[in-house]
């Protein structure tokens, strides 16, 4: 079997082309981060297996991210066929990690992508002249359109590393990271600084084979001057051999004493300085480019990095979107939706089981627990496709980089970085996948506060739930309510994040390093994949986890403890243990022991707590739940300020299961407990000052508020003691501590 690595600069087409040779469908985007973890998949051509290998981007060798250090680990490790994917527009910054290459002797062939756009703007590479002088194989690509075919490899005896590697888990090498741009929100990595983080990271030791691969070794030093002078003055202070200093220079130092490697840190500017200069004299030979062109830049930036601009229009843009899908368009899909699953299957299935059954167990079984979980959850497709859609517009537009560069001044009074605008956006569809995002992040702190303030942003199974009670309750504002809970939801992540900031997770300001992809109309093709995928995934969704939990919260409740069925939910088995928690929720007029039972199942899945309303009311499609919700005679029902708490306190009170595993992967058990916990108490305290001022006025509100607030300030004050390390002084008069 073969292994292919796909490689270079984030976003020049990587998982684009990734996609079009295994003909799958991962996701991608144009913002920096998209895949965070490498892609594997086995295709059979022509006889022959091959692996690709999706790697994510990384600007240099010398990396400073998490996506980068898997990249970097894999090109330096395993022996493949490297293909270096260039985008054409920016062949200055994705040439820089080819020279490392080059310097470490490592083959690979260089593909170059999004070629059509360049040439209509008047430009025009010179391909036989580039590939003569960097001594590589080009190809020009479209990476949507291509397919496999042996031209694409380089599979030779020279593709192999000329680099000895030991057994993996040997050997541990600190590296150099590279820093974030000097200059905030510029694109240009000529002002990169390069600092020592002393992180380890699994590496494989290397040594040159024989001496026949050193001799090559050094002639390839030696016909790129602007490395070569450079080594020789490293040479004269450390009496380190060419081989070793050009491993350190790209980040592999193991073996290399502290005196020694803090003089090669003092040469990594000028280094990094003379690969440019010899990149812009490559370039100044082979491409011919309109002085005047800057990719990705456009007329309509004008005004779209205004923040005023771009804070009110992404906001109307919202409330657009959310009117349209859930209101307009995507309620009649719904009505169609549930139309059809009635017609073809509950009806027919119904039917047949009236005519060959008469076992009331069975026929309830198949009718509340089967049929009303699916149904009443799997009726909401239409508007999470078009939920995905529109996130997918967003960012294929070009709109995500700017909104980054616009909103990062804001998120950094907060201790975050316009890097999480994309996390916000990844959230509005699944808060897993943001959480598994948050690896892309600079700082370990960073990484830790955007992992758990990521449930603060409601995903799209919380969506149907506001929906439903919105639309009982407000009518035809509900599309306001729904809207006002996302802003509430992103203002409570803010305070948050200064609190966590100011306290036991401060960030130092970090710059942005960011690049702008043109603005451009969607792929249409691109929009209808992933239509599909999120509608395949929903499915499987509703299929596994929400179809297997319904039918046991079904059981559950129409079981009694003596292992009777009942048609009494109140005498259930799940009802009556719920109930005995439901105390917990009287202060904030969520003390039905249904409501109880909802929330709880729903730390599972989201998509259960409508479910579960279903079940508990009988119902069997949307209109008749939402009726329900109003009747007293209900098992499940709200008035108007325990709808209210309900939505505030469903908004941020837990994240489902899947995503507090990958949140204590991610910052660790401490902090997902921590989170949850934030979460849960903030939930709480919002929805009793809310349901409280609703059903005694305004002076027992303004009353709580103050607790409140006291509660808060106490639990901020303690927190930085802790931060301090002084919190046991607060008991104790023995101790002082610095």
């Amino acid at each position: 079997m073969f292994k292919v690595l796909l490689l270079g600069n984030p976003n020049v087409g990587k998982s684009t082309l990734f996609n079009s040779l295994t003909k799958s469908s991962e996701h991608t985007g144009n913002f920096h981060g998209v895949t965070v973890e490498e892609k594997r998949k086995v295709v059979k051509f022509e006889k022959d297996e091959y692996e690709f290998v999706d790697l994510p981007g990384m600007y240099s060798l010398n990396s400073f991210s998490y996506e980068e250090r898997v990249a970097r680990d894999i090109v330096l490790n395993e022996n493949a066929c490297r293909l270096m994917v260039l985008d054409a527009n920016s062949l200055r910054h994705n040439l820089y990690l080819c020279l490392q290459l080059d310097e470490l002797n490592l083959d690979y062939k260089i593909l170059i992508n999004n070629y059509d756009y360049f040439k209509k703007r008047k430009n025009e590479i010179n391909i036989d002249k580039l590939s003569k002088k960097l001594d590589k194989k080009i190809e020009i690509i479209n990476a949507k359109k291509i397919k496999i075919n042996k031209n694409l490899f380089n599979f030779n005896e020279n593709n192999v590393n000329n680099l000895n590697f030991k057994e993996k888990n040997t050997n541990f090498f600190n590296f150099p990271s590279k820093n974030l741009l000097n200059n905030k929100k510029s694109n240009d990595i000529d002002n990169v600084k390069i600092e020592n983080n002393n992180k380890n990271i699994i590496f494989i030791k290397n040594n040159i084979k024989n001496s026949e691969n050193l001799s090559k070794f050094n002639k390839n030093i030696q016909k790129n001057p602007y490395l070569y002078k450079i080594i020789l003055e490293i040479k004269q202070k450390t009496n380190l051999d060419e081989n070793k200093i050009i491993y350190a220079l790209n980040g592999i130092d193991e073996g290399i004493g502290g005196e020694n490697k803090k003089t090669i840190l003092t040469y990594l500017e000028r280094v990094i300085e003379a690969r440019y200069k010899y990149i812009d004299e490559l370039l100044t030979d082979c491409v011919k480019q309109d002085k005047n062109y800057i990719y990705g830049s456009s007329r309509a930036d004008k005004f779209l990095l205004n923040p005023f601009v771009m804070t009110l229009g992404f906001f109307i843009l919202f409330l657009l979107a959310i009117y349209i899908i859930f209101f307009l368009v995507g309620d009649k899909l719904s009505e169609l939706l549930n139309l059809f699953v009635d017609k073809i299957l509950f009806t027919p299935f119904m039917n047949f089981m009236y005519l060959h059954f008469d076992n009331i167990w069975a026929i309830e079984f198949f009718r509340g627990g089967v049929f009303s979980a699916f149904s009443i959850v799997l009726s909401f497709l239409p508007q999470v496709v078009l939920l995905f859609i529109f996130l997918t517009i967003i960012e294929d537009s070009g709109i995500i980089s700017r909104m980054a560069y616009v909103f990062d001044d804001v998120l950094e009074k907060v201790g975050l970085n316009g890097k999480a605008i994309y996390i916000m956006l990844l959230g509005l569809g699944c808060n897993t996948m943001s959480a598994m995002a948050t690896r892309n992040m600079n700082t370990k702190n960073l990484k830790i506060k955007t992992a758990i303030l990521n449930p603060f942003i409601s995903c799209m199974a919380r969506l149907p739930v506001f929906m439903l009670v919105a639309s009982a309750f407000f009518g035809e504002y509900a599309f306001l309510v729904i809207a006002g809970l996302y802003l509430l939801g992103i203002i409570l992540l803010l305070i948050v994040a200064k609190i966590l900031n100011k306290t036991i997770l401060p960030t130092k300001s970090s710059e942005l390093l960011i690049e702008f992809p043109p603005i451009r109309l969607p792929d249409f093709k691109h929009i209808l994949v992933v239509a599909k995928i999120n509608a395949i995934d929903m499915i499987k969704r509703v299929f596994s986890i929400v179809l297997s939990c319904g039918i046991i919260v079904w059981i559950l409740t129409h079981t009694t403890f003596t292992f009777v069925y009942t048609d009494i939910i109140e005498k259930s088995i799940l009802y009556i243990i719920a109930s005995k928690f439901s105390f917990i929720f009287a202060p904030i007029g969520l003390n039905l022991a249904g409501i109880v039972l909802a929330l709880i199942v729903g730390v599972l899945a989201k998509e259960m707590i409508l479910s579960t309303f279903a079940i508990c009311n009988n119902s069997l499609d949307n209109l008749t739940l939402i009726s329900t919700l109003t009747l007293t005679t209900s098992v499940i029902h709200f008035n108007m300020s325990s709808a209210v708490s309900f939505l505030i306190f469903s908004l941020i009170y837990a994240p489902c299961v899947s995503t507090m595993a990958v949140i204590k992967h991610e910052a660790g058990k401490g902090y997902m407990w921590l989170g949850l916990l934030a979460e849960f108490t903030l939930a709480y305290m919002l929805a009793f000052v809310v349901y409280q001022s609703i059903e005694r006025g305004i002076m027992f509100a303004l009353f709580a508020v103050i607790l409140i607030s006291i509660i808060v300030i106490s639990i901020i004050y303690l927190a930085r003691k802790i931060r301090d390390k002084k919190v046991f002084c607060l008991f104790c008069n023995k101790c002082k501590r610095k």
